[in-house]
């Protein structure tokens, strides 16, 4: 298992927002965020399977209403809360959520999901919040979990169908600060202003 992610405004800072066009897959937003949350992510998810897994067909597909590459081989799943956009990859079905640790009412939300808990902390309630999330995402049974924290305030948590290996790292998407209007679809062609650091 591997764990890819970006920071969305320091990517929407640095490009020309009308190359996002080219990773659209036609779905309709109510808001300007959610178009970028939803395109970013399919740019991250098909930059990292074409660059790092050497997929050669990038096309997705949905099965019950969970995104595939139609060439299969790896698995994929894609969160985006706040400023963090993220895809999990696995060699084996894969869900994962992340989420921005921020205040709410913890215990009014766990027990109406029937959780027992009486005063969880911020930390237990997120834990809950993002496996709930990333099992509805796996949409079969759990045989192994793992959550991490991601830029010190976010949560991911990541579930499978089979067993998640355990020694994977987070890496991040970055791109030079310094250029301006830089065209995503150049870079997925030929990369040179985004790498992909490791950050655990």
């Amino acid at each position: 298992m591997e764990i890819f992610y970006l920071k969305k405004q320091e990517i929407l800072d640095a490009i020309d927002k009308k190359s996002l066009e080219s990773f659209w897959d036609g779905r309709e937003y109510a808001c300007e965020n959610k178009y970028f949350e939803h395109v970013l992510g399919l740019f991250l998810t098909k930059f990292i399977a074409k660059h790092i897994y050497g997929i050669k067909n990038l096309n997705i597909e949905y099965r019950n209403k969970k995104p595939y590459f139609m060439s299969d081989g790896i698995y994929f799943s894609i969160s985006h809360s706040n400023d963090i956009v993220l895809v999990a990859f696995n060699n084996a079905e894969i869900g994962t959520d992340v989420e921005y640790m921020c205040q709410r009412n913890y215990k009014g939300i766990m027990k109406r999901y029937g959780e027992k808990n009486e005063n969880p902390t911020r930390i237990e309630f997120y834990k809950f919040w993002t496996m709930h999330e990333a099992e509805i995402k796996l949409n079969k049974n759990v045989r192994s979990l793992f959550s991490t924290f991601l830029e010190n305030d976010y949560i991911v948590s990541c579930v499978s169908s089979n067993v998640l290996v355990t020694n994977f790292c987070i890496k991040q998407l970055v791109i030079n600060q310094t250029a301006q209007n830089i065209n995503l679809l150049d870079e997925f062609t030929r990369p040179k202003n985004i790498k992909v650091i490791t950050t655990n």
